[in-house]
């Protein structure tokens, strides 16, 4: 594997890491005690019987299946992959270039941090 082919691995492997741990709502850090409690309140959560009035009850079920696989077995699905790749990072008239991670770095601080 060529260096620019690992870093995008790599990358892609955080991100992936990051999303699930929102899905859980967990820390990056959580242990496997807490991983699984966060797996059962998603579960419950988000499970179709429990929902069903809501038609996108049971994708967020499984995505809460494939955050879980890959925090305890660090095994990536294709729906987590597909979730991330839809998903826009900044808006496609932002002013800062996302496309570095400094770019990224600035408009991630602007969302979160510049308004208090």
């Amino acid at each position: 594997m060529d260096e620019e082919g690992f870093a995008k691995g790599t990358k892609q492997d955080q991100q992936a890491r990051r999303e699930a741990c929102g899905i859980l709502e967990v820390g990056e850090d959580a242990d496997k005690q807490a991983l699984k409690k966060a797996y059962t309140r998603a579960c419950l959560k988000h499970h179709p019987d429990r929902n069903p009035n809501d038609k996108e009850s049971h994708y967020r079920f499984l995505l809460v299946q494939c955050a879980y696989e890959l925090l305890t077995r660090n095994t990536i699905c294709r729906m987590l992959l597909e979730k991330m790749e839809s998903q826009s990072p900044a808006p496609s008239k932002a002013k800062y270039n996302t496309g570095n991670p400094w770019g990224y770095f600035l408009w991630w601080r602007e969302q979160f941090f510049d308004e208090f």
